[in-house]
């Protein structure tokens, strides 16, 4: 408001106070919603009286402003001694500031007969004053000029009302602050039931682990026991031999692969040139490349005639100048005793096939994916073991936060029971 204010003696009133004398009391959680509700109720009624205090003291004030705007209306103000072009702005501000008196404060506001209605009178009494207020202030140099005598008087009672309405406006705020206060309260009491709850529910997830580790731990040793009962068994030290023999076995067939490679090497230049030019079926040309590329694969008796054929053919081409090598006599010698050797050859890798196929056939016979199986469940127990120990540890660690900070929940609550109550409350938990 730009409207100025004057001084006005406060009038003495008594209203009704809520005493509080702070004491020590023990109590129980439960109780807690009991003592907020009725200690709301109290402050409900106690705000109600207190604001129909101050309705009663600020009607008769507007009936004060309603009466100067009445008698505002009757003053001419001396118009003939303005200038008529004062006299329109003074006629105009003076019409405003009645009307709007008038509008605002013709009726009581509104009575108190309930802690509902305060917000009510509130809002009434507010805009009422608020309006008058600018209204004043927009005419403040035409009323202060023109109509000195009334001034004074808007002046001060205005002041008074505006004045009654701020100790309203706080005795409503503290009330407001009350209720934020009791809603914290209940919301530390709802966070302590939501951290009890769930503690409830990861201790039973730490039982749960702890019994499925357990159970693991014993599964494991069943394993442990179960393998090593295999791993000492004479099958088992067999079947270890044999898988020695058969790492032997690789080494030799690695010789003996080496050692035909060798004796094929002396015919390699006629053999790789005869790959190019023979006339021979699909069958034999594909025998043939083998044959240059790795003859271990096709040395076998179903090949003999075949192999025969090839090295015939290539002693033809030497002659025949389609085949063309250094030396013409070395290279048939060559031929001649690769073909003498391949019996021989033959021979040697079918022994150690046999040898080799019957100590496969052997190694089948023992039951070695019992074995893998027991060692594959052992691995898988034991994973799950290392989980369920971290899932438990970070489990752990949340609980012993969440228990942590129940004491803390707890003073908490009690500070701000006696901040709302001015009672010092001690809590008491037991058997909850």
């Amino acid at each position: 408001m730009v409207f100025g204010w004057g001084k006005k003696k406060k009038v003495e009133y008594d209203e009704p106070v809520e005493n509080f004398t702070s004491s020590y009391q023990t109590i129980t959680l439960d109780e807690i919603p009991k003592i907020l509700e009725d200690m709301v109720v109290l402050r409900k009624g106690t705000l109600a009286a207190e604001i129909k205090s101050h309705r009663n003291r600020i009607d008769p004030q507007r009936e004060i402003l309603l009466k100067i705007a009445n008698e505002l209306s009757e003053d001419e103000l001396d118009p003939d001694k303005l200038d008529p072009h004062f006299q329109i702005m003074v006629n105009r501000g003076k019409k405003e500031v009645i009307a709007s008196i008038k509008k605002e404060f013709a009726n009581p506001f509104p009575d108190i007969n309930s802690p509902d209605d305060v917000m009510r009178f509130k809002k009434t009494s507010t805009a009422g004053i608020n309006k008058v207020g600018d209204m004043l202030g927009k005419h403040s140099r035409v009323i202060h000029i023109f109509a000195a005598k009334y001034a004074k008087k808007l002046t001060n009672d205005l002041k008074e009302l505006t004045e009654n309405l701020k100790q309203v406006d706080e005795l409503i705020d503290n009330f407001t602050a009350t209720e934020n206060s009791v809603k914290l309260i209940n919301d530390l009491l709802a966070s302590r039931d939501k951290t009890l709850e769930k503690l409830s529910k990861q201790s039973s997830r730490i039982n749960e682990l702890k019994s499925t580790i357990n159970e693991k731990k014993e599964k494991i040793k069943t394993f442990e026991n179960e393998i090593n009962k295999i791993k000492n068994s004479s099958d088992y030290k067999s079947y270890t031999d044999m898988k020695s023999q058969l790492s032997d076995y690789d080494h030799e067939e690695v010789k003996i692969r080496h050692d035909i490679d060798d004796e094929f090497t002396k015919i390699s230049r006629p053999l790789g040139k005869f790959v190019h030019i023979s006339s021979h079926d699909k069958e034999l040309k594909d025998l043939t490349a083998k044959l240059a590329s790795s003859p271990y694969d096709v040395l076998n008796e179903n090949n003999v005639s075949g192999i025969k054929n090839i090295l015939d053919s290539i002693v033809t081409g030497i002659d025949s100048g389609s085949v063309s090598v250094k030396d013409t006599s070395k290279s048939k010698d060559s031929v001649a005793e690769i073909k003498n050797l391949i019996p021989s050859l033959i021979s040697t890798k079918e022994k150690f096939e046999t040898k080799k196929h019957g100590l496969l056939e052997k190694l089948e016979n023992f039951d070695s994916k019992s074995l893998q199986t027991v060692e594959n469940n052992l691995k898988h127990d034991e994973s799950d073991v290392s989980d369920a120990l971290s899932k438990l540890e970070v489990f752990e660690d949340e609980n012993l936060d969440l228990t942590n900070s129940l004491p803390t929940i707890l003073h908490q609550i009690e500070t701000n029971l006696k901040d709302v109550t001015s009672t010092s409350y001690t809590i008491s938990t037991d058997n909850q």
